[in-house]
């Protein structure tokens, strides 16, 4: 009689396994599936010619297939990136950074998607060029590209390609 009752307990036992093994795949199967995301960054002004210093800013616009957190930082063409940051968005949503220089400089910047998907979008690339002042001056930064004196706003960094960044 213990036998028969060991047996039964066993078989039990490896039905709830079985029936619990073909359930897994159908529970995955029912997860929502990861939206999809596309994003573009565009730069302005993408040339200056002039004074300095002066102030690129950066648009990006999201667009996601359903609504959801987006992580995402900026990526500088100096090597730096943004902090992580999060923000929900239900079909589009615009970002901004920017950024000033005081000397000439080619750069671009970028933004990177880290969830719900990884995308990081086509650079934006500007160009400055400093106009001498006063008569043959340095244009402000002498092609140093550097920091403006003034020194960062709260919230702000320096970039270590020619200027302070900022951005949402």
């Amino acid at each position: 009689m213990n036998r028969l009752k060991g047996l039964s307990a066993l078989a039990g036992s490896l039905l709830a396994v079985l029936l619990m093994t073909q359930a897994a795949p159908a529970a995955a199967a029912a997860a929502p599936a990861k939206p999809k995301v596309a994003v573009a960054v565009k730069a302005g002004p993408a040339k200056h010619t002039g004074k300095c210093p002066v102030t690129v800013g950066f648009t990006a616009k999201i667009k996601v297939s359903a609504p959801t957190v987006v992580a995402y930082r900026w990526l500088r063409g100096d090597g730096s990136s943004s902090a992580v940051k999060t923000v929900k968005v239900s079909g589009t949503k615009t970002l901004k950074d920017r950024a000033t220089f005081r000397g000439d400089l080619k750069g671009w910047q970028a933004l990177q998607v880290l969830s719900p998907r990884k995308v990081v979008s086509k650079k934006a690339n500007f160009v400055i060029s400093c106009a001498p002042q006063n008569g043959g001056g340095d244009g402000g930064g002498g092609g140093d590209g550097g920091v403006d004196p003034q020194g960062p706003a709260e919230g702000q960094g320096p970039d270590a390609s020619g200027g302070e960044q900022s951005g949402e």
